[in-house]
C-alpha cells in the first residue's frame, strides 16, 4: 500500500516518542462523507468502521517507521462504536507492538469514557453529582469540570481508570486536565493554604488532579506509556523584560525553579512538556542542517537556553508544528520537528511528540513523518544523513535519497540553482514515463513530483510534461 514503509532503523535515542490525535480529525480514510479537519470538542460524523480503519492505517504507519505510540482523544464514544470498537483498534495495534494511549480528561475534557451515556463520562457523573463542579472565581459552577479535591470526584476518577487498563490491553494514557482551569472551590483554598510551592496556580491544580489518576495505576507506569501534559515549556524562572511583552511567556516559561508536582507525583509517570513555544519562532532554513546535524544557530534562542534539562526523572515534549492548532496542518514543517528531536535529546527529554492526523498519502505531511522518524532516532544526524538513511530507503538508493534532500533543502531555503531545478525536473519527468509505461515507482514519482511543482513558477506548474 503506498505510504505504508518498513524502515530499518536501529533503537531510537528518543524512545517514547508517538503521535497526538483526536479521532474525528485523524484522516487517513479520505472518503468518508463525516471527514473533519479542525476542531477539538467535535461530534465524531464519520461512520463506526471508518474510526476502526483510519487507526489501522495509521498503527500499521507508526509501526513501519518506528515511532512507539498514538495518542486518541476520542477513544470512547458512542457514536464510533464504543468498547467493541476501541477494543478492534487496541487488539490490531497490540499485534503490530503499537501502544495506544487514550486521552484521559481528569477535571474536564470528558474522563475516562469521552462521549456518552457511561458511568465514566464526565458529564454523567457531574449531571448526577453537581456539587462536584468546579468553581470559578466568581462564585459561580462550571457546567462540564470537576473539583478536584471533591473525594467523589477522585474516587470515580480512580475507579473509571483501573477499568480502562483493565477493560483494554492499552499501552498507556495521555491525561489532561482542562488546559489552565484553576478551581476556587472551598477544599481547594484550603489545599492551596498548605501547597508549599510559590508558583502559578494551574500547577498545583494539575497536581491535585492528576495525583489520583496516577497512583492508582503506579504498579503499571514502568511497562507502560502514561504522560501527563503541562501546558507548559520548561525554562525555569520568568521571561526577561524583552521577551514579557511579547506574551510568550504563559506557555514557555515555568514562572518557577521548578512545580511542587513534580515532586508529588509518581517518579514512573512521564511529564509531556510543551516546546511549541520553545522552538525557534523562525525556523532554520533546511540549508542549515543540510551539513551539520546541530549548526551553532538552532542554540541561539532565547526561549530554549542552552544547557537546561526538563524537570523530573522522566520528560517527553510536544510540538504544535505541522496541525490544526497553529493553522498549518497541511505544510511541512521538517525544520522544527528536526530542532525539537536535537533540542530535546540534548535537554535530557525520552521522546517526542507530534500530530499524526493527516495521511501520509499528502506528501508534505509524508515528509514531516519521515523526517519525526529519523531524528527520533537519529537526533544529532544533518539533513543528507536523513537524506541518505531515510529517504534513501523510499527513493531506491542512498544517492537519491541525498539528492532529493538537498533539492528540497535550497527550495525551502530560497537559494535553489538551476541545476537544482533541472535535476529535478529530469527525475519527476523520467520517473512518470516509468509510471505511465510500466506501472512501476509511483511512490517515487509522488515525492518527486511533488518537489518539481513547488519549485517551479506558477507558468512552469501548468506545462510540466509527465510523459
Amino acid at each position: 500500500m503506498i505510504g505504508m514503509w518498513k524502515l530499518e532503523r536501529p533503537k531510537p535515542k528518543l524512545p517514547i516518542s508517538y503521535f497526538w490525535t483526536w479521532d474525528h480529525s485523524t484522516n487517513w480514510v479520505l472518503d468518508d462523507p463525516g471527514l473533519l479537519t479542525w476542531g477539538c470538542s467535535n461530534k465524531y460524523l464519520k461512520k463506526p468502521e471508518t474510526f476502526v480503519e483510519d487507526y489501522k492505517r495509521l498503527i500499521d504507519f507508526a509501526s513501519g517507521i518506528g515511532v512507539k505510540g498514538i495518542v486518541i482523544w476520542g477513544f470512547l464514544r458512542d457514536s464510533h462504536g464504543a468498547i467493541e470498537y476501541s477494543k478492534k483498534v487496541v487488539d490490531y495495534a497490540l499485534s503490530k507492538g503499537i501502544a495506544i494511549m487514550p486521552g484521559i480528561g481528569t477535571t474536564a475534557y470528558g474522563g475516562v469514557y469521552y462521549e456518552g451515556e457511561h458511568k465514566y463520562n464526565l458529564d454523567v457523573f457531574l449531571k448526577k453529582n453537581p456539587d462536584a463542579r468546579m468553581m470559578y472565581e466568581d462564585g459561580q459552577f462550571a457546567l462540564r469540570a470537576a473539583c478536584p479535591s471533591h473525594p467523589l470526584f477522585r474516587e470515580w476518577l480512580q475507579e473509571g481508570i483501573v477499568w480502562l487498563f483493565k477493560q483494554f490491553e492499552i499501552g498507556g494514557a495521555n491525561l489532561e486536565n482542562g488546559d489552565f482551569l484553576v478551581c476556587h472551590d472551598m477544599l481547594c483554598k484550603m489545599h492551596k493554604e498548605r501547597w508549599p510551592g510559590d508558583e502559578p496556580d494551574f500547577f498545583r491544580l494539575q497536581s491535585l488532579s492528576y495525583e489520583p489518576a496516577l497512583k492508582c495505576i503506579e504498579k503499571l507506569l514502568s511497562e507502560k506509556i502514561v504522560t501527563y501534559a503541562t501546558y507548559s515549556g520548561f525554562v525555569p524562572g520568568f521571561p526577561p523584560d524583552n521577551l514579557a511583552a511579547e506574551k510568550a511567556w504563559d506557555v514557555t516559561f515555568m514562572r518557577c525553579k521548578e512545580p511542587v508536582m513534580i515532586s508529588r507525583l509518581p517518579k514512573k509517570s512521564i511529564g509531556q512538556w510543551t516546546l511549541t513555544s520553545m522552538v525557534r519562532k523562525q525556523p532554520l532554513a533546511l540549508t542549515a542542517y543540510l551539513d551539520q546535524g546541530a549548526p551553532k544557530e538552532v542554540f541561539d534562542n532565547p526561549y530554549w537556553p542552552e544547557g537546561i534539562k526538563a524537570p523530573g526523572k522522566r520528560s517527553v515534549g510536544f510540538i504544535h508544528q505541522g496541525s490544526q492548532w497553529r493553522g498549518d496542518r497541511y505544510n511541512q514543517v521538517v525544520s522544527t520537528i528536526k530542532e525539537a528531536c536535537l533540542r530535546g535529546y540534548r535537554s535530557g527529554l525520552e521522546g517526542i511528540c507530534i500530530h499524526g492526523e493527516v495521511s501520509s498519502r499528502h506528501t508534505p505531511s509524508a515528509l514531516n513523518y519521515l523526517a519525526f522518524s529519523h531524528f527520533i532516532h537519529y537526533p544529532e544526524d544533518s539533513l543528507r544523513e536523513f537524506g541518505r538513511k531515510t529517504l534513501g530507503q523510499i527513493l531506491g538508493s542512498e544517492d537519491e535519497g541525498e539528492m532529493f534532500a538537498e533539492i528540497f533543502a535550497h527550495w525551502d531555503a530560497g537559494t535553489l540553482s538551476k541545476s537544482h531545478r533541472e535535476q529535478a525536473k529530469e527525475k519527476a519527468n523520467d520517473l512518470a514515463k516509468k509510471v505511465a509505461t510500466k506501472g512501476t515507482d509511483l511512490e517515487r514519482w509522488r515525492f518527486w513530483n511533488w518537489l518539481l511543482m513547488m519549485i517551479s513558477d506558477v507558468t512552469e506548474k501548468h506545462t510540466v510534461s509527465f510523459f
